[in-house]
């Protein structure tokens, strides 16, 4: 089975992982956890960027020391990420979806600008999916109606617009640092503040944290299991069962909550993380550079019927997943059919939510579109030339089964 996602491990992840069991220098620690940041400001050309617990801490962390408050309102994407709602909310914001682009599925500028009301604070500027969101544009709306721009950059590490790196353009930007993300270290995230005033407040929460190395250990094995059962000949059992019409909802609740559980606590970024993170931030230009290869073939490999993501529209890409929409075959039953010729898929809230829908907006039909029709197809690092050929083959084997009579 060809699953529709695979970390990236390499054999360093475990003695890395060892040395942090064995070794607990908190003056060290400190140390690693400094070196990768400064490498990261270095990278995206920033004064301030800080390590965080996540990518949502960084999120959180970035609408608050801008100056969003309780009661303010903060245009979202209106496809995006259906967990982030709550957190917003959580903070006591309230949100308003703006509908997307139909072929980049990115934030439409028009749409930002339409919703702007007297409560209006804040946009969040997503690049979804590794595609730059038409980010000046959005800049300049909000510099015109006096709001601050934070860009959701947890999927675009080293995609740029203008040759300046995403999240260097609004007033904060945050990065995630997840185990399926461009710098994958076990959890973790990057919070960038341009106001050098908003950068100290940010700097004075993240150094009362303290630093715990176990939970994320605990983290990196839970993975690897989860890893473990996925390259092995019981992923494709599992997978037909899990991914059922009958059990896929009730297992993907399941998944979320679960690991929803280990970003509770708010820890400090550990020595562990940060050196996995240096070493992936020197593979990451090679590694977009391949990725985005692979990403231009299997678009242009697409049978009749399926249509890949806009990703170059305002930018240079960087590479999180592959996303299509599937016009003519229902997700559901194009995942039943890749299934039995060994090619899984993700579908549905898999890829991303219709949060329009989820806010009760009656004004996002493309978000809406999309949601009903994108689907995650197999292209990650490891993805062997055969294994390739073999997902290009399902789809079109799939496509012609459709066109049939």
């Amino acid at each position: 089975m060809i699953p529709r996602r695979r970390m990236s491990i390499h054999w360093a992840d475990a003695a890395e992982w060892l040395r942090a069991l064995l070794c607990r220098s908190e003056a060290k620690a400190g140390r690693d956890v400094a070196a990768f940041e400064q490498a990261f400001r270095d990278y995206l050309g920033c004064s301030f960027a800080r390590a965080t617990h996540s990518g949502r801490d960084a999120m959180v962390l970035a609408l608050r020391v801008v100056g969003v408050r309780p009661g303010d309102e903060v245009i979202v994407p209106a496809y995006t990420l259906g967990e982030l709602l709550a957190v917003l909310q959580g903070e006591g914001y309230t949100l308003v979806p703006a509908d997307v682009e139909p072929d980049t599925f990115n934030i439409d500028v028009g749409n930002v600008e339409r919703h702007i009301g007297p409560k209006t604070r804040a946009v969040l500027a997503l690049h979804l999916h590794g595609a730059p969101c038409n980010i000046e544009a959005i800049c300049d709306v909000a510099k015109r109606n006096n709001l601050l721009v934070v860009e959701d950059c947890a999927h675009a590490l080293g995609a740029s617009v203008a040759g300046h790196n995403v999240g260097t353009f609004g007033d904060a930007a945050f990065f995630s640092l997840e185990s399926n993300k461009a710098v994958p270290t076990y959890g973790g995230g990057v919070l960038v503040v341009k106001n050098p005033q908003q950068a100290e407040q940010a700097a004075a929460v993240l150094d009362l944290r303290e630093r715990k190395p176990w939970p994320v250990l605990r983290k990196a094995l839970r993975y690897w299991l989860e890893e473990a059962v996925i390259r092995s000949p019981l992923y494709a059992p599992v997978a037909r069962v899990v991914f059922s019409a009958r059990v896929r909802s009730r297992f993907e609740r399941f998944y979320r909550r679960s690991h929803g559980e280990l970003r509770r606590e708010l820890t400090a970024y550990s020595a562990f993380q940060a050196r996995l993170g240096l070493k992936a931030l020197a593979r990451l230009p090679g590694r977009n550079e391949r990725l985005n290869a692979q990403w231009s073939r299997l678009a242009e490999q697409l049978p009749p019927g399926f249509v890949a993501q806009k990703r170059n529209c305002v930018g240079e890409p960087a590479f999180y997943n592959f996303v299509a929409l599937s016009e003519r075959i229902a997700p559901a039953e194009l995942r039943r059919r890749l299934l039995r010729k060994g090619v899984d898929i993700g579908i549905g809230s898999e890829v991303m939510d219709d949060c329009g829908r989820l806010l009760g907006a009656e004004d996002c039909p493309v978000a809406a579109r999309v949601f009903e029709q994108a689907v995650i197809l197999p292209l990650y690092e490891g993805l062997t030339e055969r294994r390739f050929r073999r997902v290009v083959r399902g789809l079109r084997l799939v496509a012609e089964a459709e066109g049939r009579p």
